[in-house]
């Protein structure tokens, strides 16, 4: 009974950050922003850490003890941190991608973290704590534990359904931003065939020669992207994707042109 409520807390949690993060950036970006790792509307590490809070005030409330208000702040705080981080980490090494970046802004690590988000995070938790814990569960308490058993498998079905798809997507977004990169290789090896062109190119890797020679080709695998593969590319911020070197790069000028073929193609 108590995991599939904590699941559907997390479910709740979830849709809430989502709600949050998308009218936060849209209103930061002025036009609509889906945010999020997977396609339906929720963000998990917002519902991990405010199921992780409920979880610790009803450990508490079973005990009959209680936590003061800077000390509910700095378990959010600290906790925010180690979230945000493993959760970037993972996310890079299984995707090669990134969903968020704090490298402009000061005291970041790695551009993983940063102690202005963090202690935003800290009051988060506070609302959680305080506000938002006990709402959810004043108005999820008459919910039976057989229904709420059947709500838990129902929305892990779901979200074993996104996640399964969002990986998916990934998997042949990242051959297809290689395959980008690697196409427009060859065509300007094709294109440099002189010393002097190789020094002209050389001076400018990504001037209107190589767009030229690029733009035809990346625009054909853009054309042949699913609709699930583009809304999976529209949320990635970016790419830092292995090539046969093993060595790791880069391929965010190759995602923006992407992105804003996208954009323009939807209007």
């Amino acid at each position: 009974m108590w995991l599939s409520k904590y699941f559907v807390y997390f479910v709740i949690y979830s849709f809430m950050g989502w709600v949050y993060e998308s009218i936060f950036c849209t209103i930061k970006g002025r036009k609509w922003e889906n945010r999020g790792f997977l396609y339906g509307p929720v963000c998990p590490i917002y519902g991990v850490g405010a199921v992780s809070i409920t979880a610790i005030s009803d450990a508490l409330e079973r005990r009959q003890m209680a936590f003061a208000w800077w000390q509910v702040f700095l378990v959010a705080f600290l906790g925010s941190i180690v979230l945000e981080y493993i959760t970037s980490w993972a996310l890079e090494k299984l995707f090669h991608a990134y969903w968020w970046d704090y490298s402009d802004i000061p005291l970041n690590i790695n551009g993983r973290v940063c102690f202005p988000a963090s202690l935003g995070f800290g009051v988060a938790g506070l609302l959680v704590f305080y506000g938002v814990a006990p709402f959810t569960e004043g108005i999820t308490s008459w919910i039976s534990p057989t229904l709420m058993e059947f709500f838990a498998l129902f929305f892990m079905a779901l979200v074993a359904a996104d996640i399964t798809l969002t990986i998916s997507a990934l998997t042949n977004l990242e051959r297809n931003v290689i395959a980008m990169e690697e196409s427009l290789n060859r065509h300007m090896e094709q294109f440099v065939s002189t010393v002097a062109e190789k020094a002209q190119a050389a001076a400018g890797p990504w001037n209107d020669e190589r767009l030229r020679f690029s733009k035809e080709s990346m625009e054909e695998h853009i054309r042949n992207m699913g609709g699930i593969y583009r809304s999976a590319l529209k949320r990635v911020k970016g790419f830092r994707i292995k090539d046969s070197g093993r060595k790791f790069y880069q391929n965010q000028m190759v995602l923006d042109y992407v992105k804003k073929y996208i954009g323009k193609k939807k209007k």
